[in-house]
């Protein structure tokens, strides 16, 4: 086991210094407030690493020499050497090896203390206005700001998120605590887990390709069908896949259901006002004048609900950008499909967020067999933290 120290002017940039030559496994004891020196360092922290590796130990050991040795046993380094300096000349044999190493490294650029030093500045701009709350409790944040990112959330969202619960009255003292509490009501505002339709409703399904929109549909089918003993009718506008009238004709033999030619659509039919419609659509086009007529498509159903289909498995920037093609479309909830095959469930999250839509359906049978779940905050919030009870 290797234990060092390490001194910056804040606790983020100390840890920067760990993580830089401990590397990720490295493990925090303890972090203290110093009086300010003359490199401005008024921040330590100490932390171990059990398992180091020859070149870890190796780096790590001759870094704390030259420190040593540089001192000199003084509370403060030299002064620092400039550039024009001369490099000194190979040692004599009466001079030892290590003193004349240690001694052309001194005076050579000191290129690593120019780097220390802009990047203290630029952490002086990065922290600056940050509640106390955040620096007093850096390694809780930066594991709790660490498992959000590891979800996808947006970066927006992150920073909305620990910026609330820095200031939180429990953030000192327990921090996961506070981001739960803070985290549930927040994800409660961004779902709609009782979404109910009745007889007349006609509910689209829009998205991009391999999102499961034809599955989502299939399963809300199912569900109304025998859970509520409605009457269901199906259609589809897609003709651009092959087979795709097949698979919702197949779906409506197997719910008893009626099946009806979406470009022949009237709604005031007796089969359109007594059931609730569900139409399925092509995979969201990108050029926008396909993208126009699929409007067009859409409003002559004239939709009561409008969802929004995607895939958990897609990155939420790239989310976030088809979403913003979809606006359009004006969907009012949103679906998420395939959790069960990862652990990230910000790509629904930061969707809804930045666009309102309301999470109200989530597949995550294993094959996409099963139901449709409702959301549920507290689930999602431990998700999301990574303390999810095995098992639920």
């Amino acid at each position: 086991m290797i234990i060092k120290s390490f001194a910056a002017e804040t606790a983020a940039a100390a840890l920067k210094l760990v993580r830089r030559e401990m590397g990720g496994d490295a493990i925090v004891l303890k972090t203290r407030q110093l009086a300010a020196d003359r490199n401005g360092a008024r921040v330590e922290v100490t932390a171990c690493l059990e398992k180091a590796s020859a070149y870890q130990s190796s780096e790590i050991l001759s870094n704390r020499l030259d420190a040593e040795t540089f001192s000199g046993g003084a509370e403060t380094p030299p002064a620092p050497v400039t550039d024009a300096e001369p490099i000194s000349a190979e040692p004599t044999s009466t001079e030892p090896i290590n003193a004349a190493l240690i001694e052309r490294s001194r005076k050579a650029p000191d290129i690593y203390g120019r780097l220390d030093n802009m990047e203290r500045k630029l952490d002086r701009l990065i922290t600056a206005g940050q509640p106390a709350a955040q620096q007093g409790e850096p390694t809780v944040f930066d594991t709790i700001r660490d498992n959000l990112k590891d979800a996808d959330l947006s970066d927006d969202l992150i920073a909305s998120i620990i910026g609330a619960v820095a200031v939180h009255p429990s953030a000192a003292t327990d921090p996961q605590t506070a981001v739960h509490e803070l985290l549930v009501p927040r994800l409660a505002e961004l779902m709609e887990p009782g979404l109910m339709f009745v007889p007349g409703d006609r509910v689209v399904f829009v998205g991009p390709a391999g999102a499961g929109k034809s599955t989502v549909m299939g399963k809300v089918a199912a569900q109304l069908t025998v859970q509520a003993k409605m009457k269901v009718t199906l259609t589809t506008l897609d003709n651009c896949k092959m087979a795709a009238a097949d698979e919702v004709r197949r779906y409506a033999d197997v719910l008893n259901a009626s099946l009806v030619d979406a470009f022949e659509f009237e709604p005031d039919t007796k089969v359109i006002s007594e059931a609730v419609t569900l139409i399925d659509t092509p995979a969201l086009p990108a050029r926008q004048d396909s993208l126009d007529q699929l409007k067009e498509a859409i409003d002559t159903i004239n939709p009561t609900c409008c969802v929004a289909v995607f895939s958990s498995l897609m990155r939420t920037n790239d989310a976030l950008a088809i979403a913003e093609s979809m606006q359009t479309l004006m969907p009012t909830h949103l679906a998420v499909t395939m959790t069960d095959l990862t652990d990230r469930f910000g790509t629904a999250v930061s969707i809804s967020d930045a666009t309102g839509w309301k999470i109200a359906m989530i597949g995550d049978a294993p094959g996409g067999i099963g139901h449709i779940r409702q959301p549920d905050p507290d689930r999602t919030a431990r998700l999301l933290l990574k303390t999810e009870v095995s098992g639920d």
